[in-house]
């Protein structure tokens, strides 16, 4: 089903069916207990580097929105070959990328 919202990418129409096989695989980083009625006592937040290989980067980079919920078929067999070429072009087979992290301390309401 597509999604179309002014407020995300300008409007432009995206469908997570078409990615939510990567996703779960790439992006799975949120458990279910996440969304439990809780309150935060205290809270972290940092920079932390995370390990990708050149396979799970281009994969968590085809789950997003942007990628394999939005281009075309073709498009997206483009945006494939063409994000591959330039992983085998500037990126090393395992390297790492900063990503803002946040902890949490919750206690059950």
């Amino acid at each position: 089903m597509e999604i179309k919202d002014n407020r995300i990418d300008a409007g432009k129409a995206f469908d997570w069916e078409k990615t939510s096989k990567e996703y779960a695989k790439y992006r799975d980083i949120y458990p279910d207990v996440s969304y439990d009625h809780f309150e935060m006592v205290e809270h972290e937040e940092y920079d932390l580097s995370v390990p990708f290989t050149k396979e799970s980067w281009h994969g968590r980079m085809r789950a997003c929105r942007g990628v394999g919920a939005s281009l075309s078929d073709e498009k997206l067999v483009n945006w494939d070959k063409e994000h591959r070429e330039l992983l085998d072009a500037i990126a090393p087979e395992q390297f790492e990328v900063l990503h803002y992290a946040a902890l949490a301390v919750l206690r059950r309401k």
